[in-house]
């Protein structure tokens, strides 16, 4: 129970669902073609300034190599280009071209429409409590990009839209590093891919493939490699002999626990950067836009006690006392 309702899955959950359907809504309605999630840090730091290559991947933490074959890819689908650095004419400046900063400000746009869709949901004071404990997670972390002004007249700062992603990679890392350090040295952060999606009743690459928009192909790779490591095994489905069900082994098992353990280690971490009760609110929305927005339709069963209390909460927040009285009133009647 405690591996399949967390915070960190709540927070993964949403900051893919947040992602999904930034992609589809840049492609469908604005037009942009041959995007990739890893894009948007990137759009994001040029958008500041034009920037070497160097100081790219030093504000994005990783190696000037893997930041050099992210830039070939974000320059060939049109959004980067360089031109001659002024200071040093044997040295080149990324900056972003005219399509790239229509996708920023479009993208600035969506993310805007998606926070006020969430602020819907879970309310004005719930929202605005997980806004202050997000940029304070975020500038104790130290996984704040420099967020320049765009063209956009007076468009407010976005908040799931511009936090979750980066708080959503740190989660990953952190988890990781810990479970490493429990026993479990093969782990890579592609395989989160795979275990995050499978429940007690096991989990079918199709449906891991749709969640992360990838192929079957990529998601079966994924399943090999900790099929090898001992941690998971294929089985033929009871209800479709012609799909493959994963499920975990004993490692498996024990991978999970030790998961568990780390994010008990994580969260306390999380709990002292703001406090205990800003968390426990952090956490009761993550819980609620997860469950709202139907994130993990596959594995939905048998509501636990705890999602049967959010759910009351929830319903007490919109209807007030006299709204929840007449709403028990009906229940009881037609039980």
């Amino acid at each position: 129970h405690r591996y399949r309702d967390n915070f960190s899955r709540h927070l993964l959950g949403l900051a893919r669902y947040l992602q999904k359907n930034m992609m589809q809504t840049l492609s469908a309605d604005y037009g942009h073609a041959n995007l990739r999630l890893g894009y948007a840090p990137y759009i994001t730091l040029l958008a500041n300034s034009d920037t070497r290559l160097t100081d790219l991947a030093q504000a994005l933490g990783i190696s000037r190599q893997a930041c050099n074959q992210a830039v070939k890819q974000i320059e060939k689908a049109g959004y980067i280009g360089s031109k001659e650095d002024p200071e040093d004419g044997r040295a080149r400046l990324l900056t972003l071209t005219t399509r790239g900063q229509q996708l920023r400000d479009d993208g600035a746009r969506t993310a805007y429409q998606l926070d006020k869709r969430f602020l819907q949901m879970i309310g004005k004071q719930p929202f605005e409590d997980a806004a202050r404990s997000l940029r304070k997670l975020h500038r104790e972390l130290a996984l704040e990009l420099a967020t320049p002004g765009s063209n956009i007249e007076q468009l407010p700062t976005t908040v799931l839209g511009g936090l979750l992603p980066r708080l959503s990679d740190y989660v990953i890392q952190r988890l990781m590093d810990l479970t490493i350090a429990r026993g479990h040295p093969g782990l890579k952060l592609s395989f989160g891919q795979v275990l995050l999606l499978i429940g007690p009743n096991g989990g079918r690459i199709q449906h891991m493939a749709s969640v992360h928009d990838v192929s079957k192909q990529a998601i079966s790779v994924i399943a090999t490699e900790l099929e090898e490591l001992g941690y998971i095994e294929r089985r033929v489905d009871p209800e479709d002999a012609r799909q493959i069900v994963l499920y975990f082994t004993e490692d498996g098992r024990h991978l999970i626990a030790d998961s568990v353990k780390s994010l008990a280690v994580m969260e306390d971490e999380f709990r002292d950067i703001v406090g205990c009760a800003a968390f426990g609110r952090l956490t009761d929305v993550f819980r609620e836009l997860y469950q709202g927005l139907q994130i993990d339709r596959e594995h939905t069963h048998k509501a636990s006690p705890e999602q049967i209390q959010a759910l009351a909460s929830k319903l007490q927040r919109k209807l007030g006392r006299q709204g929840s009285r007449e709403l028990a009133r009906l229940l009881l009647a037609d039980s």
